[in-house]
């Protein structure tokens, strides 16, 4: 396999630090914090994510999510970060760079969530920089799409303030919370982002 990246990766060797955050693959120890804000903050993430299957909060189902994701990086096919606060340590969200598409296309997509309580503070803005700055000078893509619900302003918002353009429509594009819903597509090309780059934090 031809890997677009400088080296290959594995879970345990990927730590991205930023001002106030610290970024990495999930692992096993994490199962109890991840768990609990996903139930704290089921009502608040749910409208926004694809459906989550009935057993998504136990820790079978997380050891299993830990090795495919874990499987996933070492054979490229994406990357998927928590999200910590850097003094304490606490679990406040996640970030991934989803189906990623080598050979003349080079890019992936973005997903991400924050818990409720943590929101409004320019975090996601912050830990997005750091995952991007990976995606372009560490794996070497060119480009990172994103989609958002049309009605998700705060999403919208915080593409565009990290330099993502509105791309496009698409009808009935990604299912969320079992439906399929409408999207507006973004996209954003390293030469782009190289420009506005100013360090993870």
């Amino acid at each position: 396999m031809i890997f677009g990246a400088k080296e290959k990766f594995s879970a345990d060797h990927i730590n991205l630090v930023t001002d106030h955050l610290i970024l990495r693959p999930a692992r096993l120890s994490d199962a109890a914090a991840w768990i609990k804000n996903r139930e704290k903050n089921r009502g608040f993430l749910e409208p926004f994510e694809p459906q989550w299957p009935q057993d998504s909060l136990t820790k079978d189902f997380f050891k299993k999510r830990v090795e495919r994701l874990a499987d996933d990086i070492a054979y490229d096919r994406s990357y998927t970060f928590l999200i910590f606060e850097k003094n304490n340590l606490d679990l406040i969200g996640g970030i991934n760079l989803n189906n990623i598409a080598r050979g003349a296309a080079q890019h992936a997509s973005l997903g991400y969530w924050l818990c409720h309580d943590w929101q409004g503070r320019g975090l996601m803005t912050s830990a997005a920089r750091a995952v991007l700055g990976f995606a372009f000078f560490e794996i070497r893509l060119k480009r990172v799409n994103a989609a958002t619900l049309p009605h998700n302003q705060k999403s919208r918002d915080l593409l565009m303030r990290l330099g993502f353009k509105e791309e496009g429509f698409a009808k009935a594009y990604i299912q969320i919370n079992g439906v399929r819903e409408d999207h507006v597509l973004y996209g954003l090309n390293v030469d782009e982002f190289e420009t506005g780059y100013s360090g993870a934090a």
